[in-house]
């Protein structure tokens, strides 16, 4: 009985559309909008006399059935389904991951979405992908991610600072108090790329598989005297070279060149207030390597194994030569030079 039922309510639904068409189409006969010659008009009317007689006779077979049977089949057809929907989502990653038609971003980005939708909401595959792609095009992810990031790592450090501004020069500190959350955020964003990029590569380079073990330790005294002697120098510049090398694109070596001026900038005019400025610094040390694997090498035995190996590669470094291609005529210079011209 239940196959019946479900028969009889398609035929029903079925003879309902094909009754409004041809009702429509009838108006528009009346009205002038469809000029059709009068064997049309006739071959219209028996379609909806048909279709009406149809109709009633599915209908009287539906309304004879008993009203507990039709409960009954209302209630399986109900249970069936939900477990064809709970089928269909259960199964919504593994189509995701089989859909060729995605890139690893946009399958990525559906997965991540799956996870933080509430137990009673769901998409189906075309919305899904949709939303997916409207996050990656808007960079949502990023900018809500960022906003999240930023307003964590800024309360932490306000949070820590606030309770050594009775001892510091509050007025001197204050420049920083907005500034090295914010590097602090891109550097997190910076090692999460990095990670993200390399994992990326293995997957799609199983016989060529990379690693990343976090950054090297930084020494403080290359800060220290920097601008007093050339071994600070060299040895700031070999070790950004080294994490130049873990980044993986362009974009990446772009942005750790800007990450690395900005963080030698605040910390050198930290370290010019000397021992007034070791317990804010501090703090900007410890959440750096909290958030963003800047860890600083505090072993003896470790600097000063270091510190030969500096002066050793030092003595055999060639510094007539240029190690790598540079322009001697920056853009600020064209720039200077064309204002010095304008104003002339």
């Amino acid at each position: 009985m239940n196959l019946s039922i479900f028969a009889l309510e398609k035929l029903i639904k079925e003879n309902e559309e094909k009754i409004a068409n041809s009702k429509k189409q009838l108006r528009a006969i009346e009205s002038g909008e469809f000029k059709v010659s009068a064997l049309k008009r006739a071959s219209v009317e028996q379609a909806l006399e048909e279709s009406t007689k149809d109709y009633e006779m599915y209908k009287k077979l539906y309304d004879d059935i008993p009203s507990d049977q039709k409960e009954q089949f209302k209630e399986l057809e109900k249970v069936e389904e939900a477990l064809a929907k709970q089928t269909y989502y259960k199964l919504q990653k593994i189509r995701m991951k089989k859909n060729k038609n995605l890139n690893r971003k946009q399958i990525l980005e559906a997965m991540m979405i799956l996870d933080e939708l509430p137990n009673d909401i769901h998409f189906d595959d075309k919305q899904l992908i949709e939303v997916a792609n409207t996050v990656i095009k808007n960079n949502i992810r990023e900018v809500v991610t960022l906003e999240e990031e930023l307003k964590q790592i800024k309360d932490e450090f306000e949070q820590r600072v606030q309770k050594i501004k009775e001892c510091t020069d509050q007025k001197y500190f204050t420049l920083f108090d907005t500034y090295i959350p914010i590097l602090i955020v891109h550097f997190k964003l910076f090692i999460e790329d990095i990670q993200e990029s390399i994992e990326e590569h293995n997957e799609n380079n199983p016989e060529n598989q990379k690693h990343f073990d976090g950054l090297p330790k930084y020494e403080d005294w290359w800060l220290e005297e920097l601008f007093k002697n050339h071994q600070a120098y060299f040895a700031l510049y070999k070790w950004s070279s080294i994490i130049e090398s873990l980044c993986m694109t362009a974009q990446q070596k772009i942005i750790w060149h800007k990450l690395f001026t900005n963080w030698v900038s605040i910390k050198k005019m930290l370290n010019s207030k000397e021992e007034n400025s070791y317990i804010y610094t501090s703090i900007f040390d410890d959440m750096l390597q909290k958030y963003g694997q800047m860890e600083e090498e505090f072993d003896l035995d470790n600097l000063e194994s270091m510190d030969k190996i500096i002066e050793k590669t030092i003595q055999k470094e060639d510094f007539s030569q240029y190690k790598t291609v540079h322009e001697i005529n920056t853009t600020y210079l064209q720039y200077k030079q064309n204002l010095i011209k304008k104003n002339q």
